[in-house]
């Protein structure tokens, strides 16, 4: 008899134990994990950190609702992700719930692949009945651009979304026909809301970018489940360089009336090797990682104001920054001088009409 005892109170005590250990679970999933880090401020009161931290919670868990395909593309943040461990160590100590997210700015940027998500109303509706305030702002399709004019259709360029005054800030990016994303400038309407958000201090919107498609790695940054670029210096990189120039389609047309396209064999077989020229050079210079430009007038005059395409011409210069590449390997010229020329060729070297292509990259 005293053993049957023994067993129902022990039987008793895992079944108290089990029971309050559920509370305190339910008790830290109801209150503590909604309610946010300021539950555990020593003043009681909400601080900027707490309302950044809950507006960028209730965003993702938006974004993750509607499968938003997205990554984090605030550059405070990614800043914060790529400093030594031991600042990173520093900065947890002052804010230990929230060390990466919080920025002490009033903006927190994202970016949405556009091709990726058919664009769904109700996202934006489900944003209202959560609290948040809207910005939608739209502009022309340039993927759909005629020669005579931009008559595309209107597509979102950014959405700003803000909450108890935290803005966030989702740009989109459209995959553009030269293998690259591209977002458009923000630019405001004349009925819009001027105060809506800080705009000077925007990440994104100044003008019109360009960027190569980052690969993604989904990690844990202060408890959310956020995606990042794997390389963040490298977008970093591109973000501080990345504006982005659309061709004057108008001056093109024009132009292509009084001096129309040679459509002849030799013609197009020359814009298909100048094509092959420009790829094989921006494609080496990448690989050493030597930030350039293309500095041939005839060339920037036919991409940009002619014929929003590649250059008549035999000759293809590219300007080439000493402050910001390297070295060049040996046996493919050398940047140690004041002024360096690095030429190759492609197709026949003869000099004949056609025969062959030739670039340039001048090092001062």
């Amino acid at each position: 008899m005293p053993r049957v005892n023994r067993t129902i109170v022990l039987s008793l005590l895992v079944i108290s134990s089990s029971v309050f250990l559920l509370f305190q679970l339910y008790y830290y999933r109801k209150y503590v994990g909604k309610a946010g880090p300021h539950i555990l401020s020593r003043t009681g009161h909400l601080t900027s950190s707490d309302v950044q931290w809950q507006t960028v919670k209730k965003f993702l868990a938006l974004a993750q609702r509607f499968r938003l395909p997205m990554f984090l593309a605030d550059t405070a943040a990614l800043g914060l992700l790529s400093q030594d461990a031991l600042r990173q160590r520093d900065r947890q100590v002052r804010e230990p719930h929230c060390s990466f997210l919080c920025t002490d700015r009033p903006i927190t940027s994202f970016a949405v692949y556009a091709n990726l998500w058919k664009y769904d109303p109700g996202f934006l509706l489900a944003a209202e009945q959560k609290g948040f305030e809207l910005l939608q702002l739209r502009g022309e399709d340039p993927r759909l651009a005629s020669l005579d004019t931009l008559s595309g259709e209107e597509i979102p360029l950014h959405f700003l979304l803000r909450l108890n005054g935290h803005v966030i800030q989702v740009v989109f990016l459209y995959e553009r026909s030269g293998n690259y994303l591209w977002h458009g400038a923000l630019r405001l309407r004349a009925h819009a809301d001027r105060s809506f958000a800080p705009f000077k201090m925007l990440d994104y919107g100044r003008h019109a970018g360009v960027y190569d498609r980052p690969q993604l790695v989904l990690t844990v940054l202060d408890g959310l489940d956020v995606q990042v670029p794997h390389n963040i210096s490298r977008f970093l990189s591109e973000q501080r360089h990345a504006r982005f120039l659309e061709c004057r389609y108008r001056d093109a047309h024009n132009f292509l009336q009084l001096f129309p396209d040679d459509s002849s064999a030799a013609a197009v077989d020359f814009r298909r090797k100048a094509k092959s020229l420009l790829h094989v050079a921006a494609r080496t210079l990448a690989l050493l990682d030597i930030p350039f430009w293309l500095s041939s007038g005839t060339c920037l005059g036919n991409v940009l104001t002619r014929k929003c395409a590649n250059t008549m011409t035999s000759q293809h210069d590219k300007g080439m920054s000493p402050r910001l590449s390297h070295p060049l390997q040996a046996g493919s010229g050398s940047a140690a001088s004041s002024h360096t020329v690095v030429t190759w060729t492609l197709g026949s070297s003869s000099g004949t009409s056609g025969g062959g292509q030739s670039g340039a990259v001048l090092c001062e």
